[in-house]
């Protein structure tokens, strides 16, 4: 089983990633787990988070290895400058060359932009004035989509207010799910309508 790896890392934002595992959890709805959700850290040392929580990555970054990847998520935090977050980025370059989605949502929207990831790809991020202010290898101002969140390929960047239309990219990435679900899934948690949740309800079962 391929596993879906959040980055872990001190002043996590750790709100961003609510969408993305609620949708996951659906899983089990269509009757097939694909994807094991697996929590990664430079070690297995625990990190606070911007919300106050203490978390403990279930691996290293060293313990990762390539083939056991299905995706890897960077969640938004205020360290993404600092170098000890190199190895989660050499993996995240390495993952897609190989195709396999990373996503990057708020400030590690800043990591990509420094890696030279999103000079030539659609990209968003809090603002374009963001990237162009705290990047000095950033030159992709010509991708930049004015959007909560983008997909080019297999890289997926988002805003900090755009954790559900991120997720719902992730989520059609991994081709988990059919059109009609993730459409109901989008539709029930955007607007809250009960319809979209009886669709999500018929769908799941077809």
């Amino acid at each position: 089983m391929k596993h879906v790896y959040i980055y872990l890392l001190n002043t996590m934002a750790d709100w961003e990633t609510g969408y993305i595992l609620q949708g996951l959890t659906a899983q089990t709805m269509v009757g097939e787990v694909k994807y094991q959700v697996k929590t990664v850290g430079i070690t297995k040392e625990p990190i606070r988070t911007l919300g106050g929580m203490t978390m403990v990555p279930d691996c290293s970054i060293e313990e990762v290895s390539l083939d056991s990847v299905g995706a890897l998520l960077l969640p938004g935090g205020e360290t993404w400058k600092e170098e000890v977050h190199q190895p989660v980025l050499d993996l995240a370059l390495l993952c897609i060359e190989q195709k396999i989605p990373v996503a990057a949502i708020c400030g590690a929207t800043l990591a990509l932009a420094d890696l030279g990831v999103l000079n030539k790809r659609t990209h968003t991020s809090n603002s374009l004035e963001f990237l162009t202010g705290l990047s000095p290898t950033y030159t992709g101002s010509s991708f930049y989509v004015n959007e909560m969140a983008a997909r080019d390929g297999n890289v997926i960047t988002a805003s900090s207010a755009g954790g559900l239309l991120w997720a719902r990219y992730i989520l059609e990435s991994l081709n988990i799910y059919s059109k009609e679900v993730i459409d109901a899934w989008y539709g029930y948690f955007s607007t809250g309508r009960m319809e979209y949740f009886m669709e999500l309800m018929e769908a799941s079962q077809n």
